[in-house]
């Protein structure tokens, strides 16, 4: 009988928090997906709520305001990214290693609701501060392998930094067009993406 008891007061209260941070991230998902179609700017928090099917009330029950959804809406996306980026590499050189890790991050993107944004500025100052020190550490994790193919011979010269701005350009924009029952899929625009990439930083 204790047993059961300690058994019941351990889990539920994980249960419960587990629940709230679900629930929070499909919160935070779809606000990141109104950003990305409407502007940051032109997005309310009644607005989200309205989306979702929430009251207000219900709403800052998960998020203190829009900047935390926003600073959210970041974290979320380079927590993603990070997991692709500690996975082993695949591909025989740089060049290949990066298409694949292209193709993932597309997938990931169209397939997981996450969006990657690029209102950096709109952003508290403590919270602008966070985002950028996380992209730059994103961006060296992907110049380390942009250098791996130009000492391989498998990417062309050039800045590296230039070929991780290219790289992220298209992922930016992304979210702002693509429709998930619309005409195009995810895997085909991973797959073209990537292969566009690989024409466009590949050695001569």
């Amino acid at each position: 009988m204790v047993y059961l008891i300690m058994d019941i007061n351990v889990k539920e209260p994980f249960n419960r928090d587990r629940q709230f941070a679900l629930k929070r991230q499909a919160v935070i998902r779809a606000a990141g997906l109104d950003f990305c179609k409407r502007g940051y700017h032109n997005t309310s928090m009644t607005d989200i709520a309205s989306n979702l099917g929430l009251t207000k009330a219900a709403l800052y029950y998960y998020v203190k305001n829009k900047d935390e959804v926003l600073f959210e809406c970041h974290q979320q996306a380079y927590d993603a990214m990070d997991i692709l980026l500690e996975k082993k590499l695949v591909g025989k050189n740089g060049l290949e290693q990066l298409g694949v890790l292209y193709c993932d991050f597309v997938r990931m993107l169209t397939a997981s609701g996450i969006s990657l944004l690029t209102d950096v500025n709109s952003l508290s100052d403590d919270n602008k501060t966070k985002v950028l020190k996380r992209r730059g550490m994103i961006e060296r994790k992907i110049i380390k392998i942009v250098k791996q193919g130009q000492s391989d011979g498998s990417i062309r010269e050039g800045d590296p930094r230039l070929h991780v701005f290219f790289f992220m350009g298209a992922l930016n924009w992304l979210n702002a067009w693509y429709d998930n029952s619309g005409h195009f899929k995810g895997e085909d625009i991973a797959v073209h993406f990537a292969t566009q990439m690989r024409l466009g930083i590949a050695a001569a």
